[in-house]
């Protein structure tokens, strides 16, 4: 029984303080990049690969602005500065051109299904599709790579986005 207990306050424990496992970011993450792939060969342009220099700098950045609580693509960092800066930061020196999108959206305080998922995902996309600047990066044919940073807010119940595009 004292077995159970003990059990049951670590249990409890991880739940409390998991909050980041309200959103399965991963999920979301392939839901946003099947949504804009699909838009972008809906429009004859070739769909995106991902890349891990790409997403360690779509992280870092995704971080950032949610630690400033403002949307911009410089950093006080002068090795991070622009986004071209973090790809090359992170070794991504083979790449010659470098585009970003940013957004945050808010959330709810709740465990979200993936139907939620579904509806934040499609959100996202809409956010970026219905923006002419970001429309023009996220379908342009120059890029062929992707990286995707998500940072959840809790505090402020807004999840960060950043998207970095690149090409070799």
């Amino acid at each position: 029984m004292k077995n159970l207990i003990v059990y049951l306050f670590i249990l409890s424990s991880f739940i409390s303080f998991g909050q980041d496992a309200k959103i399965d970011v991963a999920l979301l993450e392939t839901k946003v990049f099947t949504l804009i792939n699909k838009y972008r060969v809906s429009l004859d342009v070739k769909a995106l690969e991902k890349d891990a220099i790409l997403e360690k700098a779509a992280k870092d950045h995704a971080v950032y602005i949610a630690k400033k609580q403002s949307l911009t693509h410089e950093q006080s960092n002068s090795n991070k500065k622009l986004p071209k800066d973090r790809v090359y930061f992170y070794k991504g020196n083979d790449f010659v051109l470098v585009g970003e999108n940013l957004l945050f959206t808010g959330i709810k305080d709740k465990t979200y299904t993936e139907e939620d998922l579904d509806i934040l995902a499609h959100k996202i996309f809409e956010l970026w599709k219905n923006s002419a600047n970001h429309l023009k990066i996220m379908c342009s044919e120059k890029y062929t790579f992707t990286g995707f940073g998500f940072q959840l807010d809790w505090n402020n119940k807004k999840l960060y986005v950043a998207q970095v595009f690149g090409a070799k």
